[in-house]
Parts: structure tokens; sequence; C-alpha cells
């Protein structure tokens, strides 16, 4: 059991470090940007948070959509990516000037939690420069589809005093394209474990189309290197008593973003 913390106590250690070279070298990179920075319109007030492991033959794509929907300010994590997509973000942050890029870079792979707490973290440590209120975390496999905002920015209108907008695919009007049944069955078992375990009524708990509050932000923390981080922020919603509001969202499922994507039995596992 000793053994086992131990092991565990170094893989947390190791992705700390990591994780702060890359919040470090990040910052540098963009810190006059930052500082000579102002907010043109509302949506500068959003920044969009996207991790990236191996996505070369979707990131340009979904970086040109997003640009297009009026978003400039965008942090992403490149979770030790062994493809391309590393020079795709810096050719995107060079066509695109106007806006701001933040590329963390792991400098080896640690997992979609790992990723997304190099995120938060640079978040809650340059907050005051990055004059934002919200944060969207958005993927960037093809799944998800960056129009869905604006049915988000209508339930931020509705529940302005809300902590966390949730993407789901089983609310009204929420759709997914091409979800294999064995998908959809251990998404809906999920669904009630979720609310047994955590007593939180969540009809999509792994659904990462997610807006948070820039508070709600500081407030979570994240322990997880692996995808179970979701189970975490399902807890913390529980313990911090965060008020949310589930958000219909259209998913597409590919044979590209479903072999890039969580196993099935890793989903039993989380």
């Amino acid at each position: 059991m000793n053994l086992m913390n131990n092991s565990q106590k170094d893989k947390q250690e190791l992705s700390r470090l990591v994780s702060q070279l890359a919040i470090d070298q990040a910052f540098q990179q963009v810190k006059h940007q930052l500082e000579q920075r102002t907010n043109h319109n509302e949506k500068d007030n959003f920044l969009i948070h996207m991790r990236v492991y191996n996505e070369e033959k979707t990131l340009e794509h979904c970086i040109e959509k997003v640009i297009q929907q009026g978003f400039k300010k965008m942090i992403f994590i490149n979770d030790g990516s062994r493809d391309h997509s590393l020079h795709i973000l810096e050719q995107q942050k060079a066509k695109h000037p106007e806006c701001l890029f933040i590329i963390c870079s792991h400098t080896i792979n640690r997992g979609g939690g790992a990723a997304n707490k190099t995120g938060f973290s640079f978040i809650k440590q340059h907050a005051d420069v990055l004059k934002i209120t919200h944060i969207i975390t958005f993927d960037p496999d093809g799944q998800m589809d960056i129009r869905d905002t604006e049915i988000f920015f209508e339930a931020m209108k509705k529940h302005p005093r809300t902590n966390l907008f949730l993407g789901s695919r089983f609310v009204k009007g929420g759709k997914s394209d091409a979800m294999p049944l064995l998908r959809k069955v251990i998404l809906q078992i999920s669904k009630r474990v979720t609310r047994i375990l955590y007593r939180v009524k969540v009809s999509d708990p792994h659904n990462g189309y997610r807006i948070y509050t820039l508070d709600t932000i500081k407030k979570i923390q994240l322990t997880a290197d692996g995808m179970h981080y979701a189970n975490e922020v399902n807890e913390q919603i529980k313990q911090l008593k965060l008020q949310f509001v589930e958000v219909p969202v259209h998913i597409t499922y590919t044979d590209y973003s479903l072999g890039k994507g969580q196993k099935n039995s890793n989903s039993i596992k989380l």
C-alpha cells in the first residue's frame, strides 16, 4: 500500500512540475501581449480552453471555426502531442495576430485531467491580466459545435447568478449524431452512478462542453491526471454548492473522434 501511495505521489509531483514549466514558458511568451491587450466586445470576456493531444487532423479547422464565431482569446494545453499539433498551433498564432494564443506545452503526455489542471492553474495564476469573466472548455476533435455557445449565452442571460453551465446531449434540445448504442448505454449508467455517489442530478456528467465563471475556476481543485477528473468536478459541484444549469448541445460522433476518444472500457472504470 505504501508503494502504491508513493507511486501516486511521484506521478502527481511529476505532473505538477511538467505543468508549472508549461505555464511559466507560456506566460513569458504572451506577457507583453497580455499587458497591452484591451477588450473590444463581450466575447473578449471569454477564454476558450482546449486540451490538445495529437489533433492535427481537426485542430486547424476547429480554431478557424472558433475565430469565425468571434472568440479571440484561447488557451491550448498541448499534452505532449507526437504529431504536428504544436506546429499547427504556432502557424495559427502567426496567422491570427489579432488573437491571443496561449500555448502551454507539456514535455510529456500526462492525460486529460493533467491538461485541465495546467489550463486552470494558468488561469488562476494570471487571472488579473487575462481580463476575463468566463472560461469555455471545448474539445478540438470535431465533436463539439462552437455555435452552441449562443445557446449557452441565452441560458446565462436567464440565470445571471449561476456558477456553471453544463452542456448536455440528453436535456430537451440536446442532440448526438451517430452515437454508438453501447456508448449511450454507458452514459446513462454513469448518470445514475453520479446521482447515487455524488448526489448531483446531472444528465450528462462526462460532457466536457462547459462554461465556468472565473470565480468557479478559482474554487475547483483537480488532482486526477486521467479522465476521471470529471468525477472530481461532479463531486465538487456538491461540496462547493455550485449552482449549475444544463444547456442542450449538439455532439457529432465520427470515426476519427471515436478512435481518439475515450474507450468504453475506460468509461466503465470511471
